[in-house]
């Protein structure tokens, strides 16, 4: 039996609390936060320089301690101030190691604002046995690096490094998650020596992330309202059956 108000049951007033809450929200946080794919490489004759202790982007960018970026095809994220697409120029800043990098990257023209988070040591096949790493096994050059290194075989090593963060746009949050690769001419263990004995490689590289929307807390508690409240309909037509 269905308490009636009005023209409809409790049953039909719940399932339209649900989808509205669950549905409602989407234009919300869509127009509100930026999200979208960004792939980005180095500026013309550019590339990155890493040794023991630093992450050197070239070339130089217009700000002091950066080095110049460009957004790559495939480059759509939307934002409060229209949409950051490909062919648009930036800084990246040069790392050392430490914690949050605000303003790590930065595109002319726009508000975004990529924070970035502190790297993650990776997981790997042979720890920093790069020289006993396998054709397709993984090595990092030191404990603690974030640069992952893949056997390719043939004297040839893929090169990633995983990065993730914040994205700021006008008080608005999004999250941003990816990796910047390469590819060298060098063996695992060769990259090793070279970085041990005081030495710095080259290369260019290129790079892709995907930005996310962050739902703000308000957002969740009404996504939790429209799934108790589904849920609840769901659990009064089972007990019917």
């Amino acid at each position: 039996m269905h308490t009636r108000i009005g023209p409809f049951t409790l049953s039909s007033v719940a399932v339209a609390i649900g989808v509205l809450s669950l549905v409602s929200l989407a234009p919300t946080m869509a127009s509100a936060t930026a999200m979208g794919s960004l792939n980005e490489t180095n500026c013309g004759g550019g590339g990155v320089t890493v040794n023991a202790t630093t992450i050197t982007w070239l070339p130089a960018g217009t700000v002091g301690g950066t080095g110049c970026i460009v957004t790559g095809a495939g480059t759509d994220v939307t934002y409060s101030g229209g949409a950051l697409l490909a062919g648009v120029t930036g800084n990246i800043m040069n790392l050392t190691p430490g914690g949050v990098v605000d303003n790590f990257m930065t595109f002319q023209g726009t508000s975004l604002d990529f924070v970035l988070d502190p790297f993650t040591p990776p997981v790997t096949t042979n720890g920093t046995d790069c020289a006993g790493t396998p054709t397709g096994g993984t090595c990092v050059a030191a404990a603690g690096s974030p640069f992952v290194l893949e056997n390719l075989g043939g004297g040839n090593t893929a090169v990633a490094l995983t990065a993730f963060g914040t994205v700021l746009d006008g008080g608005v949050t999004s999250t941003w998650s990816g990796s910047f690769s390469t590819q060298l001419n060098m063996t695992p263990a060769e990259i090793q020596s070279t970085i041990f004995g005081g030495g710095s490689i080259t290369s260019t590289y290129a790079a892709q992330f995907a930005v996310t929307a962050v739902p703000e807390p308000a957002t969740f508690f009404m996504i939790g309202i429209g799934l108790a409240a589904l849920g609840m309909t769901a659990k009064r037509n089972k007990a019917r059956s």
